[in-house]
């Protein structure tokens, strides 16, 4: 018996312990995306599940900033989200200070960004 509560217990720590424990928020209504005006460091990518390994790890951010991402490729707000935040390239890292825009990083024909110098980048700039 105690094995079995040392596993379950040993289970809940690596799970604890785990990436998923930090994933950012995916931003799938228009409420979630108003939520960004009250935050006061926000950063959001703008990617299409097609594009997904091109995707740039910014839950690590989660430490500094609210971090949360958007599908363009979702029916309900994707499409508003991409006219309205002139997103012409995929993926788009947005950060925002109170509902605000104060820099946006947008890769090169590539569409694709070095992961470790957009962190250290959008780092650089949440601390300004």
């Amino acid at each position: 018996m105690n094995y079995y509560y040392g596993m379950v217990w040993l289970l809940g720590l690596l799970l604890w312990q785990s990436p998923l424990y930090s994933q950012s928020v995916r931003l799938d209504s228009f409420q979630d995306v108003q939520l960004l005006n009250v935050q006061n460091c926000s950063v959001v990518q703008v990617n299409a599940s097609w594009n997904h390994q091109n995707r740039v790890k910014i839950e690590k951010l989660a430490n500094i900033c609210y971090v949360a991402e958007i599908d363009i490729e979702d029916k309900v707000i994707g499409a508003t989200i991409a006219k309205e935040w002139n997103i012409t390239i995929v993926p788009t890292i947005i950060v925002l200070e109170n509902g605000k825009e104060v820099k946006r990083f947008v890769p090169g024909i590539s569409m694709r960004f070095n992961e470790d110098t957009i962190i250290s980048d959008v780092r650089k700039e949440v601390k300004k």
